[in-house]
């Protein structure tokens, strides 16, 4: 007869320790209890008692043994990753109490993808550090979906990106800035700084684009729709610095959202063509916001908010 949830609940909480959690993860991770032992500071006979203490309190087996190891059953499958994330909170709440430890009088843990750091964050975060003296700002940039599962789990306190769809309930997206597609090149190319460039003009060329999915590729596939396609460089890349070399040593072109454009134009290391891109509705760059879980914004995250709405004002 299954176990009903309320009493296995109260079972982890009299009885259940962190190192229960750290186990299971370990033991996930290395695939075998000897190698799980050794990564927790165990010995095999103490790993082998708390996997059996943890199965006891659940009523269920977590792991099952094969020929090279352990593998988690099915039971273990939706425990591991919850015990994952209680231990990646933890951590980070350490490393928010150490900060403010080391002096920090409040810790911003802020998620961006790179579209936003290079535009609105670059403007409004020195602004918020120099309104809050004692902000300690701890940023990932990644691109949404490794962000969202971050801030769904609370290591995150809010992340600029374009909206999830679908929003989750009682989330909070703000728009910020609208955003468009720009054909990019390098500074010496050949049809830099010419009028009125025509979108034929670019077919013989290979163009350099982030992976499937994201958001200008999609653009470049509906804008070549029914037409030669051009050819594609062989480095397909999200990361800035690449993507500008092969724009610095090669006659190659780029796709990227305008928002990620005017610091390299005022930096000299990129032109934007004089290309008359056309309005693809099912294809159109959805703009840049701050994404939070909802409810009161804690005073850092109403900092930045502030700043970045001064900083989207055109």
């Amino acid at each position: 007869m299954p176990t009903e949830p309320a009493v296995l609940f109260n079972r982890l909480l009299a009885r259940g320790r962190l190192r229960h959690l750290q186990l299971l993860v370990a033991l996930a991770d290395a695939g075998g209890v000897q190698r799980a032992a050794a990564v927790v500071g165990m010995s095999q006979p103490a790993a082998t008692q708390a996997l059996a203490d943890l199965e006891e309190l659940f009523g269920a087996a977590l792991f099952e043994r094969h020929t090279r190891g352990v593998r988690p059953t099915r039971f273990g499958q939706a425990v591991v990753p919850v015990a994952r994330n209680v231990l990646q909170a933890l951590r980070a709440s350490t490393e928010a109490v150490a900060a403010l430890q080391a002096g920090a009088q409040a810790l911003l843990r802020l998620g961006c993808i790179p579209a936003a750091a290079s535009g609105l964050l670059r403007q409004a975060l020195p602004a918020l550090l120099a309104a809050q003296p004692g902000l300690q700002v701890e940023l990932a940039e990644e691109n949404t979906d490794h962000l969202l599962p971050e801030l769904a789990a609370g290591r995150l306190d809010a992340v600029l990106c374009r909206p999830p769809r679908p929003l989750p309930p009682h989330w909070r997206f703000e728009l910020l800035q609208q955003d468009r597609p720009a054909v990019v090149s390098g500074p010496g190319h050949a049809l830099a700084g010419r009028p009125q460039v025509p979108l034929a003009a670019l077919e013989l060329l290979p163009w350099i684009l982030p992976p499937r999915g994201m958001g200008v590729r999609r653009y470049h596939e509906q804008l070549w729709a029914g037409r030669a396609a051009p050819r594609l460089h062989p480095l397909t890349t999200t990361s800035l610095p690449l993507v500008l070399e092969v724009l610095r040593t090669t006659p190659a072109v780029s796709l990227m959202p305008r928002s990620m454009v005017e610091p390299l134009l005022q930096w000299g290391v990129a032109a934007v063509l004089d290309v008359d891109l056309p309005e693809l509705p099912e294809a159109a760059l959805e703009g840049l916001g701050l994404l939070t879980t909802g409810g009161e914004d804690p005073p850092a995250v109403s900092g930045l908010r502030s700043q970045l709405r001064a900083a989207a004002r055109p």
